[in-house]
């Protein structure tokens, strides 16, 4: 009997800690839309603390296209890319933390774009 109640004690305890050194931007929902054009965007995404953030989009047809991000204090970031590649992700460093905006334009839709962190 003590051995069991021991285990369920250990069990609960390690479960607790693994929520409490989970930081709360580890466990953010991505934000993402799917749009029946070739521009898609995402407004204003709340809850980014700050660092790396990762951009996700995919476009339709045949040429170029081009990904955007807009935060806080001017922050800016962008990429070209084909759009026979396919969806794709890339990388926007030394963001600041706070409000997000991102958009993606290709040559026909469907388009998305996605914000994660």
């Amino acid at each position: 009997m003590r051995k069991s109640v021991l285990r369920g004690v250990i069990a609960t305890t390690v479960a607790g800690t693994a929520l409490v050194l989970t930081s709360p931007a580890a466990m953010a929902e991505p934000k993402h839309a799917d749009c029946p054009q070739s521009y898609c965007s995402v407004v204003q995404v709340d809850g980014f603390p700050g660092g790396t953030l990762s951009v996700d989009a995919d476009v339709h047809g045949d040429g170029k296209s081009r990904w955007q991000v807009w935060g806080p204090n001017g922050y800016y970031c962008s990429g070209t890319f084909e759009a026979v590649w396919g969806p794709g992700s890339w990388l926007c460093f030394n963001a600041p933390a706070g409000r997000y905006s991102a958009g993606v334009e290709g040559p026909q839709g469907p388009s998305n774009i996605g914000l994660r962190w």
